[in-house]
């Protein structure tokens, strides 16, 4: 079966793979330019394995060594494995229903920190070096991608966070799409970390999506990164039974380096 694979560039960093049902973003894993990040539109819909075989021959001939997806969920994974990708990451995937009304009072207090908008290039720049801090080395965001977390939702909101001595201490990513909120991205600097930079994040961030009468509000962070589990579960948060994966699929040849 033809699925009619059609490609058209989504800004100079990315394109986007469309078979007329399923949608996935492409482009460069930061600071890996052979490995192609491939993250759906829809993390909980999955593309058919001829779909898939069409993204995979395409990428291998563009010279990709692998390709990595974005998180997805146990039901988008299935035709990944049946392909031969295997996973390399599990997300805690995790959820915050109405009311909020808890939320209410705290989105009425000023965050301890000051919070400043990132239009500049400069301050993309800023972002960037924070996630580089935030996390370990292979799975940090370049600008490329700091600004395809912000277009992951068709609304969204960048926010940092300095300190009362002007220096950044953290940055978030918050994303609307209808009644459906996200935490896209979260990173603080570890020289700042206890000092509820992350809290003040949030607090900025959930107070925004709560006047927007969001419905849910979802984010996701690594098993193990039990520190994040306890603030979001402080702030209302509840872990869902079911995780997410990250997984990934050589594109070498059998014999190759």
């Amino acid at each position: 079966m033809i699925t009619g694979l059609r490609q058209r560039r989504h800004a100079a960093s990315a394109r986007l793979f469309d078979d007329g049902i399923v949608c996935a973003r492409v482009r460069q894993w930061p600071s890996r330019p052979d490995i192609a990040h491939l993250v759906l539109t829809d993390h909980t819909v999955a593309p058919s394995v001829t779909s898939l075989d069409e993204w995979t021959i395409s990428l291998r001939t563009e010279g990709y060594s692998s390709i990595r997806t974005g998180a997805l969920s146990q039901n988008a994974a299935k035709p990944f494995v049946l392909r031969g990708f295997y996973e390399i990451q599990q997300l805690a995937l995790m959820r915050m229903k109405t009311p909020f009304s808890h939320l209410i009072d705290h989105s009425s207090r000023r965050p301890h920190h000051e919070m400043r908008p990132l239009r500049s290039q400069r301050a993309l720049d800023v972002a960037a070096r924070l996630d580089h801090l935030a996390f370990e080395s292979g799975w940090e965001l370049d600008v490329n991608g700091v600004e395809e977390a912000c277009r992951a939702t068709p609304v969204h909101r960048i926010r940092l966070a300095v300190t009362a001595t002007d220096e950044p201490a953290g940055y978030m990513v918050t994303g609307r799409n209808g009644s459906a909120g996200f935490i896209q991205r979260l990173a603080v600097d570890p020289a700042h970390e206890g000092q509820g930079v992350a809290t003040s994040l949030l607090q900025d961030g959930l107070g925004w999506l709560t006047r927007r009468r969001v419905t849910d509000i979802l984010v996701n962070t690594h098993l193990d990164n039990q520190r994040a589990l306890a603030l979001y579960q402080r702030l209302g948060f509840e872990q869902l039974p079911e995780n997410l994966h990250v997984m990934e699929l050589s594109l070498r040849k059998s014999g190759e380096s």
